[in-house]
């Protein structure tokens, strides 16, 4: 028998790693080493239906089956139908999230077979068996349980059994626990297991090893409440960076669980933490049974900022019994402790929560299809919701996007107005093509100059663009988002450093970096201590550090000139600055 196992996913990412059907895959591995033949194939949404059917039709499968979310159901839907059309007799079943929030919507669609709702790899290997055997599967309602694996040890890993080889992808999703202990009604991990169960130690060792022998960059730990066991949690924080240093690691973690040893355990590995605020208003969070101290959570993120740890805050607007100004709140609370970045997001109505089992009685309207998102509430009207998108959607592109985090409160000080009155009016101006590169830092320098002109004050506009035009340049090289510039082709031609740029500041960059990091904020009185002097300066890459030079204006042009290639000039003060900038690595030798 031949089994194809399907994952689509959002766009190829490091994140599009099809680990439901590996795990899947695995226990049948396991289960079936005979007989059985198991095939993953990955998918992304832009993708054409037929276009896939045919690639699931070359595997010339017996049976097929989809890994369904929110972001993939109709697509998948789609393909099974068009599965059916070529090759009417396949038999096709459907799991995931999806499935499990609502069995019966999914087991209705014409073209699905069964469905599998729950943990999936104890129910896979009964429904191939009962399949092999000539037999029929067990329909909805017709399952004894909820499939959940309470031992967690018996499931064997995709990765140590070679089914996920660690070395194809960019970067890994890596599972360590199953089950929430906490209630969150809009969240569909509430309705399962409240036990944490939690794959061994010794096995997380071992992949962590194959891990770092196959040389991944990036995992995604799949962990709802990583410290939640607090001691469990530093003991995984030391194993990571004794076996895997290197690695990247991206964690969702509770702020109430973390104290001065874990902040230090987080800086010692190179990670990124997602964190869970929602709301900063406890009287909201109550309401969907979640709990928040606004002074301890400011305290316990303080001691990840002390410790130079990377963290980031998801928001949500559309709560029950929230608001557009509790919203702004909340925006103006996650945005005074200086995330790295802050993900917000409308109210989703999942299908199998709480949340959408009281939806009537709290008065919500929402889609009744994917993505589910909150349209009104009694206190969050629809004209609301849309300039709460509007205002979520201009932080991501000025703040994430536009890696703002380390001039913003600078910027917010001058303009003597709060976070959140920043962006809702910035929100006016939202762009209909969101810039990048480059031309996002253009943007930032043009909004900040209305907002400045709009209070007279164009000596701050003009501060506010070079303090720009130097994070945000220097944040471009580093992550190698600028275009480099030419390399000649001919030998011996001298030629700038491609990762270099050029880029125009009001006064000398130099002295203005030497008061701001003297602590002289007031850009009044930086105005007075460093003079207007126009000026353009290089920025460049070496030795892994942005650098910054200022030549004189002889200097700068004839850096300028090497754009198609050059010579040592025969002036002897150019000849000496050729030779150092040569040294230096501004100028380079084709």
């Amino acid at each position: 028998m031949n089994l194809t196992l399907v994952s689509m996913h959002i766009e190829p990412s490091s994140r599009a790693v099809p680990l439901a059907s590996g795990m899947l895959a695995a226990a049948l591995r396991q289960a079936f080493p005979l007989g059985l033949t198991t095939c993953l194939i990955d998918f992304f949404l832009m993708q054409e239906s037929a276009e896939c059917a045919e690639l699931v039709l070359e595997q010339a499968p017996d049976v097929v089956g989809l890994s369904v979310y929110t972001w993939n159901r109709d697509k998948l839907l789609e393909l099974a139908g068009a599965l059916k059309t070529f090759q009417p007799g396949v038999v096709i079943f459907a799991g995931g999230p999806e499935v499990t929030a609502d069995p019966s919507v999914i087991a209705g669609h014409p073209a699905i077979d069964f469905v599998l709702p729950g943990e999936g790899e104890r129910r896979v290997v009964e429904v191939l068996h009962l399949l092999q055997q000539g037999e029929e599967p067990l329909q909805v309602g017709e399952w004894p349980d909820a499939g959940t694996v309470e031992d967690l040890a018996s499931l064997p890993s995709p990765f140590l059994t070679g089914v996920l080889p660690p070395e194809r992808y960019p970067g890994l999703l890596w599972e360590l626990s199953r089950g929430c202990p906490f209630h969150c009604d809009f969240c569909f991990e509430s309705r399962g297991s409240d036990r944490v169960r939690r794959f061994p130690e010794q096995r997380l060792r071992a992949e962590l090893e194959l891990f770092a022998t196959a040389g991944v960059q990036q995992l995604f730990v799949l962990d709802p409440t990583f410290n939640f066991d607090a001691q469990r949690a530093k003991n995984l924080l030391r194993m990571m960076a004794q076996v895997a240093p290197h690695i990247h690691y991206t964690l969702e973690v509770r702020a109430e669980f973390i104290d001065e040893e874990m902040a230090g355990l987080f800086a010692d590995i190179n990670c990124a933490l997602q964190i869970g605020l929602q709301s900063a208003d406890p009287a909201v969070l109550a309401r969907v049974h979640r709990h928040i101290d606004p002074a301890d959570f400011a305290e316990r993120i303080l001691l990840l900022h002390e410790a130079g740890v990377v963290y980031g805050f998801d928001l949500i607007y559309g709560l029950p019994g929230d608001s557009l100004q509790g919203f702004l709140s909340s925006l103006d609370f996650a945005l005074g402790l200086r995330p790295n970045h802050l993900d917000i997001f409308p109210l989703a109505v999942l299908p199998g929560t709480r949340l959408a089992d009281n939806a009537r009685n709290l008065g919500l309207e929402y889609q009744t299809c994917p993505p589910y998102r909150l349209v009104s509430s009694p206190t969050f009207s629809a004209g609301d919701m849309a300039r709460a998108g509007y205002i979520a959607g201009v932080c991501d592109l000025f703040y994430n996007r536009g890696r703002a985090v380390p001039w913003f409160d600078l910027i917010l000080e001058n303009l003597e107005i709060n976070a959140a009155r920043f962006f809702e009016r910035l929100a006016d101006e939202l762009p209909e093509e969101e810039p990048v590169g480059e031309a996002l830092i253009a943007w930032q320098q043009q909004v900040l100059r209305e907002m400045f002109l709009s209070q007279d004050k164009p000596l701050a506009a003009d501060l506010a663009a070079d303090v720009v035009a130097w994070f945000g340049f220097a944040a471009a090289l580093q992550c190698q988002e600028l275009v480099p510039g030419p390399v000649p082709d001919d030998p011996g031609r001298l030629y700038l450093i491609p990762e270099g740029r050029f880029v125009r500041f009001g006064r000398d960059p130099e002295a203005l970096l030497e008061k701001l990091e003297m602590g002289v904020t007031d850009f009044d009185v930086v105005a007075m201590l460093v003079p207007e002097q126009p000026c353009e300066a290089l920025l460049y890459l070496h030795q892994g550090e942005v650098a910054l030079g200022v030549f004189t204006p002889r200097e700068c042009a004839w850096l300028q000139s090497l754009a198609d290639g050059g010579c040592r000039p025969q002036d002897d003060a150019l000849a000496e600055f050729c030779d150092a900038a040569l040294a230096e690595g501004v100028v380079r030798k084709s």
